[in-house]
């Protein structure tokens, strides 16, 4: 593995195996693939390739325009969602791209506001591009009132733009506790029963939206998907779990398979006596002569400064501590008792090797955050080959 100092290795079997977990939870439910933040760490332009080519969703969703962009330019033409919309002043490139914008406020509807402004790029470019409306049910962060939805609604026909989903987002789905949870489901339900009840019935705020046939209801997310079946809607949006983690409380999933793993190679091996400082603020100190060595590994590639004295590495398929402050570009083990360690050779920073196994959840609890954090902190431009295809 002539890599440089650190290699990530992603298995596109074990993505295509979370996936079809996906698929048999939710039966026949549309499925839209959550590869923001480049894939969860993963790289979004290869997970998307794979994903369409191996069990392809019905939509691709990321955070942004530039990371929608960034799929587009690579060829791929499956619908992309974009959870956090687009600038108002950027809407021509969402038709240019043929993107699918999230609109979530009722700011959308004034003179210089998102609708409005993609309403006038879509005449320009003669093309129809469809949206998807989000409502807050209980997180608090985007999204327009329930009540507001029908008058949304009608707005945006006024101005020929088609609402193809509504959508919301869970504030808790992963906790053991469902009960909130359950309150954000029954009023999203509420709006799906509002906009598909039975013709003849009095129209809404003098708009008759019944027996609308949007494609997408969607809420259920990994979590949701795992342990809650009542919000499965219309379709489902996985993230963590596509990449082989549940985000459940106090749970692990066996049915999922981790997706990538991380090596890094020792750059250096030196024997030191006791009392023998390791690295910035001497907050470890040797009790016994130590061998200890340095990993090309360090908190700018994603490896987090809060593993410093409390993480482990797998060294020759033993478990090994790090000791001292995790640093920028490197890190310490003390591989004492891993005497046939030598320079040059890979150590598991995220993976399985032998009996041992650290993931990234693992590197969570350790760290005081969550897998999504370790996932998607990871470097960029950090080496990745694509195995299992």
């Amino acid at each position: 593995m002539a890599f440089g100092q650190t290699l990530a290795t992603i298995d596109l079997s074990a993505l295509s195996h979370n996936f079809t977990q996906v698929e048999k939870r939710v039966g026949g439910r549309k499925i839209i693939a959550v590869i923001k933040a480049n894939a969860y760490g993963h790289g979004a332009i290869a997970i998307a390739k794979h994903l369409i080519k191996s069990s392809p969703p019905a939509m691709l969703a990321v955070a942004s325009l530039d990371e929608a962009i960034i799929l587009r330019e690579a060829k791929i033409a499956a619908p992309i969602l974009l959870l956090t919309g687009c600038p108002a002043d950027r809407m021509g490139e969402v038709v240019s791209y043929r993107l699918t914008p999230t609109l979530f406020d009722t700011k959308s509807l004034a003179g210089d506001g998102r609708l409005i402004a993609l309403s006038r790029s879509l005449k320009l470019a003669s093309r129809k591009v469809t949206v998807h409306l989000k409502v807050d049910t209980g997180m608090g962060r985007l999204g327009i009132a329930p009540s507001q939805v029908v008058g949304f609604l009608k707005k945006a026909e006024d101005f020929g733009i088609v609402v193809e989903g509504i959508l919301s987002h869970f504030a808790e789905a992963d906790l053991s506790d469902l009960s909130f949870a359950k309150e954000q489901t029954a009023t999203i339900k509420n709006v799906i029963t509002t906009l598909t009840k039975k013709k003849g019935c009095d129209p809404c705020e003098g708009y008759d939206p019944c027996e609308m046939t949007l494609p997408f209801f969607h809420l259920a997310n990994s979590a949701a998907i795992l342990h809650f079946p009542e919000a499965y809607l219309d379709a489902v949006r996985p993230g963590l779990m596509l990449y082989g983690y549940s985000p459940l409380e106090g749970k692990k999933s066996f049915t999922l398979r981790p997706v990538m793993t991380i090596r890094s190679r020792v750059i250096a091996i030196k024997t030191v006596p006791a009392n023998t400082s390791i690295s910035y603020g001497r907050t470890y100190v040797t009790k016994q002569t130590t061998k200890v060595a340095t990993i090309g590994i360090g908190y700018a590639d994603g490896y987090p400064r809060a593993l410093s004295n409390c993480g482990e590495m797998i060294a020759k398929g033993r478990r090994v501590p790090v000791i001292g402050r995790v640093c920028m570009d490197m890190t310490m083990l003390d591989v004492t008792k891993v005497p046939k360690l030598l320079v040059g050779d890979f150590v598991t920073v995220i993976g399985q090797e032998g009996k041992e196994a650290v993931w990234a959840d693992d590197l969570a609890k350790k760290a005081g955050t969550i897998p999504y954090e370790i996932l998607c902190g990871i470097k960029g431009n950090m080496p990745r080959e694509y195995v299992g295809a």
